[in-house]
């Protein structure tokens, strides 16, 4: 055989043309950019991403078909996502959807979709998605250029973990990316190391070729992964950590076990235990949210998540067997909310699956499960010399990332399912022997165009704030009511809102905001109407009738207080007594005949009577006081914490003489209301009782260790070289009060005690003082002055 003909195509560079470079980079660099702009989480950025995929269709369209059977899948998911804008008839008619139109009387599209304008800009993303994942898996790619769109990929991921790196170690952060922590791109920590995970088990495939072929470009690959492991640990999600040391133990043992090699499988296995050693020395917090009592604890990633998963089914079993459709999870699981009730809206079910099922239907489950086997046998065979080593970390991935869905939402991400897709795609064993078709190509442009005009037009119309319909113009209308509401331009209001709620009939902020203007332009009954719907399309949150209730609170009380009592029985045990608390204050300065109200809402209530006891005195007190023990004469209601803020109350707001009656009826009540029985003492000049109750009740106070044994003439020296040391004075206290030289030891405290920002226990030293002393109205008095102090000390 001639030698030309044995030398390898893929090392002649100039085999593969500018437009071939040019094509690799914008896909590789695609999902890159769709994570940098906050993970395509807003609509402009999602659009901007939909044009430019757009336009990459109107130039270089996929032109070989992947199969009759897999277009059948492609066709059947669309199918089944248009069946929404069928008639609602012909289905069954759910028991919230009746409510909605017969209670309610919200009007809603005769289609099954009660959105269809939030349901087509869904279907739109989802035909980009859909167009994603047949451009990459369809590429006939040479061996190179495969490794040159990971290794492109993965730079560009590493470059947005510097970025957040750096950015949150300067305390800043670009506009569009939105999080809690101000950490990466994405609103959800959790996407965030979704997307560094499967990036880092790409990257392991990059530096082990670079290893196997004696590159020392391996060493960047190391010091990338670096980055990446930091970026997850700052990340601060469990997420992040399990699918960065999981896919990294799976690619690691099946490239070493393929080989056989007792060398290379203690070389892969030595890797990972210094990569999980990295992990265990620098993951600080991030660790720490592993420790097993949280397995039992309520927060989001445990029992919060499962309730959620209970009420998710609840929905989809009172839905048709085709799902709700596209963009309604979040607008119809608020009525079914019960066993995840809390403060704060479920925008999902925190479950790509479920998610699906509950918007498409079970048939769509079955069909992307069905299509994903399918796509993922062409990933066969994984033998030497087709690039087995990247294909394999880009299925593990692939798959890392749908398991993650189980649990996540990182497939309704723009960014992280760009990603997840794009490996899925270059993970397809090559070549893959398509043939050319032409109506594939005149598809995708049609597709492409679709995307360029509607990408564009998400993109335009979010940032200038122009009313298209759909989810942008929804947002819009939201932002430019509520402006419009302030500048009392309450016509402008209902007309606003009266556009987009004929885009998103169960949008309960639009009929909040309508009936502001409503109210504003005296329309009461249509406002009324419109606080209702909007009250029952939002049970959960407190924050609603609230609102409400401020809003009637000058012109209708009786409206104003039945707002309020759904508040109230909104808001969460913790937060009841501030949310009354805020009632009372704003009742107080417009209405008194709702202070009235109020008033009788909290005597019945044990854990409001505190707030409303904490802002009133004297006889108001004592009338309020009164009438609540007539409820609860034995106090049955209220727990221990409760009890002492009630007594800690009328020690200090109430009438003593009663406290003292009272105390004497419930003997078992002194240990609650020691302090104003001490005052009641005081004030019939019988000091020692009081001061006996204090020694006898209070609180352990904290004094400082004692290390010295220094004799009573060093302290002594060392007190008048250093009279303001508080610590060489307690030294020389304590020497004195053992050797019974109680004047002097009074001497030295009050040295201290007698400075305005002296330490309270010297108050407390000098009551101790005196009442060995016998002195006891001193005692008290010195007692009184600690107790105030450290009341200062706290506020």
């Amino acid at each position: 055989m001639p030698q030309t003909s044995r030398r390898n195509p893929e090392r002649i560079r100039g085999s593969i043309s500018a437009t071939q470079w040019a094509s690799n980079g914008a896909i590789a660099l695609l999902p890159v950019l769709a994570c940098f702009l906050g993970g395509g989480s807003q609509k402009w950025a999602e659009g901007i991403v939909g044009a430019l995929l757009g336009l990459y269709l109107l130039v270089r369209p996929p032109r070989a078909s992947l199969g009759p059977v897999t277009n059948c899948i492609f066709v059947t998911l669309l199918g089944l996502a248009t069946i929404a804008f069928l008639p609602a008839r012909w289905f069954f008619l759910p028991a919230w959807r009746s409510a909605v139109l017969n209670d309610f009387a919200i009007p809603l599209p005769s289609t099954l979709t009660p959105q269809p304008w939030v349901t087509a800009g869904c279907l739109i993303s989802l035909i980009a998605g859909m167009s994603w994942l047949y451009v990459v898996s369809a590429q006939e790619l040479e061996l190179r250029s495969t490794r040159f769109q990971l290794r492109l990929f993965v730079t560009g991921i590493v470059v947005v973990a510097a970025i957040s790196i750096a950015l949150y170690l300067a305390h800043a952060a670009f506009p569009f990316w939105i999080n809690q922590r101000g950490f990466g791109p994405f609103p959800n920590r959790n996407h965030t190391a979704d997307l560094f995970g499967i990036t880092a088990i790409v990257l392991l495939a990059c530096g082990q070729d670079d290893v196997r072929h004696g590159r020392k470009r391996w060493l960047i690959w190391l010091m990338a992964l670096g980055l990446l492991v930091a970026a997850i640990i700052l990340n601060f999600s469990r997420a992040g950590v399990v699918i960065l040391v999981g896919g990294s133990a799976l690619w690691i043992a099946v490239v070493a076990l393929r080989k056989r090699s007792p060398a290379r499988i203690a070389l892969g296995f030595s890797f990972l235990l210094l990569l999980l050693t990295v992990i265990l020395l620098l993951g600080g917090e991030t660790l720490e949210r592993f420790h097993l009592r949280e397995i039992g604890g309520t927060g989001i990633s445990t029992d919060f998540r499962w309730r959620i998963f209970r009420d998710t089914f609840q929905l989809i079993h009172a839905s048709p067997w085709c799902g709700i459709g596209l963009g309604n999870f979040d607008a119809v699981f608020a009525i079914f909310r019960s066993a995840s009730l809390g403060d704060t809206r479920a925008l999902h079910p925190e479950s790509d699956w479920l998610w699906l099922w509950a918007e498409l239907g079970w048939p769509a489950v079955a069909v992307i499960v069905i299509g994903a086997v399918l796509l993922m046998r062409r990933v066969l065979p994984l033998r030497e010399g087709t690039n087995q080593r990247f294909r394999l970390a880009a299925l593990i991935g692939a798959v890392v990332f749908a398991l993650h869905g189980l649990l996540d939402v990182p497939g309704h991400r723009v960014g992280t399912a760009f990603s997840g897709i794009f490996l899925l795609g270059l993970s397809l064993h090559r070549p893959l022997g398509l043939k050319p078709s032409r109506w594939v190509a005149s598809l995708f442009r049609l597709i492409g165009l679709l995307l360029v005009v509607s990408g564009a037009s998400w993109a335009v119309a979010a940032r200038g704030k122009m009313p298209l319909p759909g989810v942008v113009g929804v947002a819009n209308a939201k932002e430019l009511s509520a402006v419009a509401n302030r500048d009392r331009d309450f016509a402008e209001t209902v007309s606003l809102t009266n556009r987009a709620l004929a885009w998103a009939p169960l949008d309960w902020q639009l009929y909040f905001l309508r009936a502001l203007g409503e109210v504003g332009a005296k329309q009461l009954s249509s406002a009324l109407d419109d606080f209702r719907r909007a009250r029952f399309l939002e049970p959960n949150a407190y924050e609603v009738p609230l609102a409400e209730g401020n809003v009637w609170l000058s012109s209708r009380p009786v409206l104003a207080a039945t707002a309020w009592r759904e508040a109230l029985r909104r808001a969460g045990l913790e937060q009841r007594p501030e949310v009354y608390s805020s009632m009372l204050s704003n009742a107080s300065m417009q209405s008194s005949e709702v202070s009235r109200i109020l008033e009788e809402i909290g005597l019945r209530q044990h854990d409001l009577v505190l707030a409303y006891l904490s802002r009133v005195s004297g006889e108001l007190f004592n009338h309020t006081l009164g009438e609540f023990l007539k409820h609860d004469p034995n106090l049955e209601t209220l727990s221990e914490t409760e009890k002492l803020a009630l007594f800690s109350l009328w020690s200090e707001r109430g009438d003593l003489e009663q406290l003292s009656q009272a105390v004497q009826q419930h003997p078992d009540w002194i240990s609650y209301a020691w302090l104003g029985m001490a005052k009641w003492d005081a004030s019939k000049k019988d000091f020692r009782s009081a001061y006996e109750l204090t020694e006898q009740f209070g609180e352990a106070v904290a004094l400082p260790r004692i290390k010295s044994t220094s004799s009573l003439q060093e302290l002594q020296g060392r007190f008048y070289t250093a009279p303001d040391n508080y610590a060489v004075g307690y030294a020389l206290y304590r020497e004195q009060v053992q050797r019974g030289r109680i004047d002097d030891a009074l001497l030295t405290v009050r040295h201290f005690s007698e400075r305005p920002n002296a330490p309270a226990y010297f108050h407390f030293l000098e009551a101790q003082s005196w009442a060995a002393k016998q002195n006891w109205e001193r005692a008290w008095n010195a007692w009184q002055a600690f107790h105030e102090a450290k009341a200062r000390a706290v506020r």
